[in-house]
């Protein structure tokens, strides 16, 4: 029986993070890893990069608290954006330059909402549990209206 082929293509090394897209035999992941001063490697699936461009709204203990400043800067890719996408979630991810470093772009492309990640920022995911994304997932709480319900009419 073959083995299935697993390919990993690179995106970029922010930091000493290296950031892949990695191909699974379950469906495609976002790879980092980093080799020092401590190795480490996390597989993020696009339900989870998804629920990261809700951070702004929805913050996690995980990742330190985003300053305006932060997000004040514009973002610029050269326009290569690779797409994950599984059952549940589409997304694309890339490395943007923010002023004079780079980052991570995840866009949940249903939603159009978009998260830049830097390095620092990248090293925590790697300390990340499946876990940790619940809140992100979870979307019940971002209904903006509520819509009536039948049975009190």
């Amino acid at each position: 029986m073959p083995q299935p082929q697993f390919t990993n293509v690179p995106l970029g090394q922010l930091g000493n993070i290296e950031v892949s897209t990695y191909q699974t035999a379950t469906g495609p992941r976002l790879r980092l890893r980093r080799h020092t001063p401590r190795p480490a490697e996390a597989y993020l699936d696009p339900l989870e990069l998804e629920g990261l461009t809700r951070v702004r709204y929805k913050p996690i203990p995980l990742l330190p608290p985003r300053s305006d400043q932060a997000d004040a800067a514009t973002p610029r890719t050269d326009g290569t954006m690779a797409p994950l996408q599984n059952e549940f979630a589409l997304v694309s991810v890339g490395v943007a330059r923010v002023g004079s470093e780079e980052a991570l772009m995840i866009r949940d492309m249903n939603a159009g909402q978009t998260v830049v990640l830097r390095a620092e920022e990248l090293d925590a995911l790697l300390r990340a549990r499946h876990r940790d994304f619940a809140p992100l997932v979870d979307t019940s709480d971002l209904v903006a209206i509520p819509e009536a319900d039948i049975d009190q009419a």
